[in-house]
């Protein structure tokens, strides 16, 4: 009987285990090792909020596109209902008034009560989401074994825990780039240039008795009344973005002061843990901020308005979310290797230009040791330094676009230190 609740119990946990997160390896030939499925890891989970300037051109397209932008596969969504903050104006929304909503609304409150699933009405919490994303992080041995360690099922919500301390909340400030503005500005300048030829062209006439010289100041001018239209088809559809990253506060004796304080199960009610959350004051912390402007946004002429800004919006707001992550560590995410070619000493990733990869970027490698408490330490075994000419183009609409190496399956990187790596260690930027 005991073997059978043991196998039952096994199957409960490894189902969604093997549906998404164990690593498993093989090899192939050529020397070549794949792994099948992702490695198991803790991500990151965050909230985005946009900051949305509704009195802007484009204004109600840039909700749209941001309300149907790809979910990310390198974070948790941790996502609140309220992610979208309406302000005015056409430039950036001053940072002190995005930090006192940021800090005076409730927010970490609403992320830590999220974790928990604690129903407002009731009080009540339970710890699904704590042990689905702590299984996520569990390896095979550990959540076949579970059954059989003495505290069995709680490893697992520990490990859960120990994720809140990294939820993250971003705040993207979108705002289009006036190109009316900026060519009006052009405009005026060749008006006036053109005022300057035309003094000029008078003179010359004057004094060589050639008329042709009058005619170049009013042909300069008559050029200043189209060079809107020029500059509009020169340069499409830009935008730039400021993102501001919070880090929710969050140590390990929190872990248990909540279910000391807060934590109420529906089999029994204490109306004490019930009025003590009105008074709970859980925190964030700035980490810092980071601003992305659109570069080329001429593209093919298949694509129109509504996937130009698609195309522009998604990857200004990958720049921005990667200049944080290789300038702030604890927002860095790990990616597994996937594929090894020992003859040539390169691993493959499913990472690329959309992570921020490029020909100078470096990672470390890193290995998941689990401890006999249940939290998790990594070690690091080795370094990898990109492949030129094989760095995969993962941005949004790339392959679409037919831009170069879009159709790779991941980025290869070149061994520099370290040796006996294997599909599933996980890889992590290096800041230089």
């Amino acid at each position: 009987m005991k073997k059978l609740l043991s196998l039952i119990l096994i199957c409960i946990f490894t189902l969604p285990v093997f549906a998404q997160d164990t690593i498993v390896k093989h090899s192939l030939s050529k020397g070549m090792k794949t792994a099948n499925m992702n490695t198991v890891y803790h991500r990151s989970s965050w909230h985005n909020i946009l900051i949305y300037h509704d009195d802007q051109k484009y204004a109600e397209e840039i909700l749209t596109t941001y309300y149907n932008r790809p979910t990310s596969e390198k974070f948790n969504d941790h996502s609140l209902p309220i992610d979208v903050v309406t302000t005015k104006g056409k430039k950036y929304t001053k940072f002190k008034k995005i930090d006192k909503y940021i800090m005076n609304n409730n927010i970490a409150n609403d992320l830590v009560a999220k974790w928990f699933n604690r129903n407002d009405s009731t009080g009540y919490c339970d710890m699904e989401l704590i042990y689905r994303r702590g299984i996520e992080g569990a390896s095979t041995e550990n959540v076949e074994m579970s059954d059989y360690v003495k505290r069995g099922k709680a490893i697992l919500m520990d490990s859960g825990t120990d994720l809140i301390g990294n939820t993250f909340v971003l705040a993207h400030d979108i705002v289009y780039i006036d190109k009316g503005e900026r060519n009006k500005n052009v405009a005026e300048g060749i008006s006036l240039f053109g005022d300057i030829l035309k003094i000029a062209g008078e003179v010359m006439a004057s004094s060589t008795g050639d008329n042709d010289f009058l005619e170049l100041g009013n042909s300069v001018d008559e050029l200043s009344k189209t060079t809107a239209d020029i500059v509009d088809d020169f340069e499409g559809f830009r935008v730039k973005i400021q993102t501001h990253l919070y880090k929710l506060n969050w140590q390990d004796s929190d872990n248990e002061y909540f279910y000391e304080n807060y934590y109420l199960d529906e089999n029994y009610y204490d109306a004490a843990k019930h009025q003590a959350w009105q008074n709970a004051n859980y925190t964030l912390t700035y980490i810092g901020t980071q601003e992305a402007i659109c570069g080329q946004t001429v593209l093919k002429d298949v694509y129109d308005l509504s996937q130009l800004i698609k195309i522009v919006l998604y990857r200004t707001m990958d720049e921005s979310i990667v200049k944080l992550q290789k300038n702030y560590e604890e927002f860095r995410i790990k990616e597994p290797i996937y594929e090894i070619d020992e003859e040539n000493g390169y691993v493959i990733a499913k990472i690329g230009l959309k992570e921020g990869v490029n020909e100078n970027s470096k990672y470390e490698v890193l290995e998941r040791i689990e401890t006999e408490d249940g939290t998790t330490k990594y070690k690091k075994v080795g370094e990898i330094k990109p492949v030129k000419d094989k760095i995969w183009d993962n941005r949004y609409m790339a392959f679409e676009d037919g831009a170069p190496n879009s159709e790779l399956n991941g980025t290869t990187f070149k061994i520099t230190n370290g040796k006996k790596l294997y599909p599933g260690l996980l890889i992590r930027e290096i800041k230089f």
